[in-house]
């Protein structure tokens, strides 16, 4: 059994315990299961409490003002954190990991449209989580191994009304990777597919949802070592030039917002003195 406890204090929340506690089991010399439980303490950002920013947008020729504002009046986060997993050792080459996890989070940070059309942070009465995670990892030899993964996550929020689906999540997200290295050579592949996600739209002042319901991105990288000082790298990230976000939801102008790069490259060099 491990246990912890952490101090937090803020200048404006305030100071708050968050103990945790974790009980591991080793059932056999190559398998060992857990459960752990904490609580959860989440003071809000400076972003959260005090931004404010004019975002006009245009509409049919006539260009609107749409504002972006902070709360200061937010509540910090509260809540409860569980998670109960297992390790375990398939073969002299290949391990596996599986978990699930839930938490209810009280006065959960969210962000919607007020009544006078601005974009702002507000406290969620309880929010709650769950999902699960399973990932595999296996070594073919000394120079190359691979991993696969899944990961599912689902999240309700009762704003005083009931349990409703969030849909700025990410429901169902597969990885997968491969990699060979030696002396002087990495090379790197990464695959990252997601589905199950709700298309964009607006619910009154509120806009959640993505720009496509899955998409699929491939990440290569390759680094060579000239000495034991320097070496070179090449970076391609986005190669199917995938549409997506991280996060969801659009802004009054029907675009998706916070989209993430297109396909780019990064070239460069590390040097040691």
């Amino acid at each position: 059994m491990n246990t912890g406890l952490r101090f937090d204090h803020h200048s404006t929340y305030g100071s708050e315990l968050t103990p945790r506690i974790s009980l591991n089991k080793k059932l056999n010399e190559d398998t060992n299961v857990y459960l752990s439980w904490g609580k959860v303490f989440k003071a809000p950002t400076v972003q959260d409490l005090y931004w404010k920013q004019n975002m006009p947008y245009e509409y049919n020729g006539v260009w609107y003002d749409s504002w972006t504002l902070g709360n200061p009046d937010l509540k910090p986060e509260k809540g409860n954190v569980w998670t109960l997993g297992t390790n375990t050792k398939i073969s002299e080459k290949t391990n596996f990991t599986a978990s699930v996890f839930y938490s209810d989070i009280k006065d959960a940070i969210a962000w919607k449209g007020n009544s006078n059309g601005a974009y702002q942070a507000f406290n969620v009465a309880k929010e709650k989580r769950r999902g699960m995670e399973l990932s595999i990892n296996h070594y073919f030899n000394d120079n190359l191994s691979g991993y696969l993964s899944y990961t599912y996550a689902k999240s309700e929020r009762n704003d005083g009304y009931g349990y409703v689906n969030y849909d700025n999540i990410k429901p169902n997200i597969y990885r997968a990777g491969i990699k060979y290295k030696n002396e002087k050579l990495i090379l790197n592949m990464d695959l990252n597919v997601v589905n199950g996600q709700v298309l964009m739209y607006t619910n009154g002042y509120d806009s959640y949802g993505y720009a496509d319901k899955s998409y699929f991105t491939l990440d290569l990288g390759a680094q060579y070592k000239i000495n034991k000082d320097a070496k070179v790298f090449i970076k391609g990230y986005n190669l199917t030039n995938a549409r997506y976000q991280e996060y969801g939801g659009k802004y009054s102008n029907g675009e998706a917002k916070y989209p993430m790069p297109s396909r780019s490259f990064i070239v460069g060099m590390e040097y040691n003195f």
